[in-house]
């Protein structure tokens, strides 16, 4: 049967429909499914292990506030009810009910190193695991059932070690799904849909850490109804959703499996209401088939087969385009979600605001930050507005740093004169300004690092960079409290570190209204990203 119609990848997009009915229902479903990410992500990293405020008892049996060697002191007092006091206290629900305080307080260093070295582990892995399967939706369906499914079995753990193993595979199964879904829905859209992906994605991530502390604080839900309410169940019940969305068509192409990738697209127009031209064949399809017809002499004569290329981690620092971009993206990656945490913890150590509306404040400047980014993501170029972020960031920092009310020692409810809630007002604004202009980073080099890699290595190139920040955070904590323990400021260093970034952005290639790379830039004239193996 002749062929009549050869479209390329992103012309089958469009015709399949963009925006319409099957790329809504992809929003719905990956919105929910981000959500949930969100309230859980924020439990874990701020609500359940908080330290706000400690409780003492006097001689009348009264509660009164006091500092932690105070509480200490009571604790291991033989006429002290030690339950009695640490519920008292205003800490995080695990924390309370692990009795995770004073000499045992280390054990929550080890329960949040275990969660974010399950992500840098899981990043890894299921970066690995999106090049052996050869898909992205299988991962998403697994990782997400099973994050649901270990958030449930931890209602029946007994102490606080076997908690860290559980949180080390709740983040091990989180990031794998976060980083697969985030490139699958990249993958399937076209357009604008495809530069909207990472603010949609994280928009909704956002509205899940806004409302997680609401509900939690309204239905006075401990942390293992939480788990099982709140993340467990609704994980597993919406990774059956994910049944109702696609491979990733540019996968499938990359992985010369051109038949599915068809009626991947065929499904696609199906859903939207639009129908494919008769006969048609991808451009790919038809140049192995070309390229095929010419070598097959030679390789009848000489025994020579092909196959699809295979890539591991190690093939994005095999060539010179995708080596330099990974390094460059790394640090850049790094320093704007070091940033991002950084100044929220700046904010929370300097905020007048109680716990709970200091954390509303943070989550809705991020999410703002993440909606605001879709405009420039659609209008902007990528470089252009990296360096407005790095550089507006630095400048926030630098006054940060130089500002006479700075000293993390001052009592913010002692500020009595106009000139100190003045002062504090400004200092506020700035980290405030500083947040929203990083979250506002966050989303916008998501979307930056999803079009300078290549479909071939995407999935390791995201993966890494998500594997170096989830490392980072390991040690980002313990480096705050230190700098906060000495009334050091750590806006210093984050100034010099933004600047230098602005550096590194003229190694990179602008992206804006290019079309995307599905290979190699090295292997372009290879033929057909092939091996031939003799």
């Amino acid at each position: 049967m002749p062929i009549r119609y050869v479209l390329t990848l992103e012309q089958a997009l469009i015709k399949a429909g963009n925006g319409h009915k099957f790329q809504i229902r992809a929003i719905v479903i990956m919105s929910l499914q981000y959500m949930v990410a969100g309230m859980f992500h924020i439990a874990i990293t701020e609500l359940y292990f908080h330290q706000t405020q400690y409780k003492c008892i006097d001689q009348q049996y009264n509660f009164y506030q006091c500092n932690e060697a105070e509480f200490c002191k009571q604790y291991y007092r033989d006429d002290i009810d030690k339950e009695k006091i640490t519920f008292a206290s205003q800490l995080g629900d695990i924390i309370q009910f692990f009795q995770l305080v004073c000499n045992d307080k280390i054990i929550i260093l080890i329960l949040v190193t275990s969660y974010y070295l399950g992500g840098c582990i899981g990043s890894l892995y299921y970066g690995e695991q999106m090049e052996i399967r050869q898909g992205r939706q299988s991962i998403m369906i697994e990782t997400l059932a099973l994050l649901g499914f270990t958030c449930c079995l931890t209602i029946l753990i007994p102490n606080a070690y076997l908690l860290s193993v559980a949180l080390f595979f709740a983040n091990f199964f989180l990031r794998g799904f976060l980083n697969s879904s985030m490139i699958l829905f990249f993958e399937i859209s076209s357009e604008n849909l495809q530069k909207l992906s990472p603010s949609i994605l994280l928009t909704t991530y956002g509205i899940g850490t806004i409302i997680s502390p609401v509900i939690i604080d309204s239905f006075q839900l401990n942390w293992q109804q939480s788990m099982l309410i709140l993340f467990g169940g609704p994980a597993v019940m919406f990774s059956v959703l994910i049944k109702f969305m696609q491979e990733s068509p540019r996968m499938l192409v990359i992985k010369k499996k051109y038949h599915e990738a068809k009626i991947v697209l065929q499904l696609i127009s199906q859903c939207n209401g639009r129908e494919m031209p008769q006969d048609w064949m991808l451009e790919d399809e038809l140049k192995v088939n070309e390229l095929k017809g010419k070598i097959q002499e030679i390789a009848q004569q000489f025994g020579v087969r092909d196959v699809a290329k295979a890539y591991n981690f190690s093939s994005i620092f095999r060539y010179n385009s995708t080596r330099v971009r990974m390094f460059c993206l790394l640090y850049l990656y790094s320093v704007i979600i070091i940033g991002q945490f950084q100044t929220s913890k700046e904010i929370d150590a300097f905020s007048r605001l109680d716990r709970q509306k200091t954390e509303l404040l943070l989550s809705t400047v991020a999410t703002t930050g993440y909606l605001i980014s879709g405009y420039a993501s659609l209008n902007y170029n990528r470089k252009d507005v990296l360096k407005i972020v790095l550089g507006v960031s630095a400048l926030f920092n630098f006054l940060y740093a130089v500002f006479p009310i700075f000293q993390l020692s001052t009592n913010a409810i002692a500020l009595i004169s106009f000139y100190d809630r003045l002062m504090h007002t400004i200092v506020m604004m700035i980290l405030i300004m500083s947040r929203l202009v990083l979250s506002f980073g966050c989303a916008f080099i998501n979307i930056y690092a999803l079009e300078v890699f290549p479909t071939s290595l995407r999935h390791y190139g995201f993966s890494g960079m998500v594997f170096l920040t989830e490392f980072l955070f390991i040690f980002q904590e313990t480096y705050v409290v230190f700098c906060h323990t000495f009334g050091l400021n750590t806006s210093i260093g984050m100034f010099f570190l933004l600047l230098f970034g602005i550096l590194t952005l003229n190694k990179l290639r602008e992206t804006y209204d290019q079309p995307l790379k599905e290979n190699v830039e090295e292997m372009e004239d290879e033929l057909l990203n092939n091996v031939y193996v003799l």
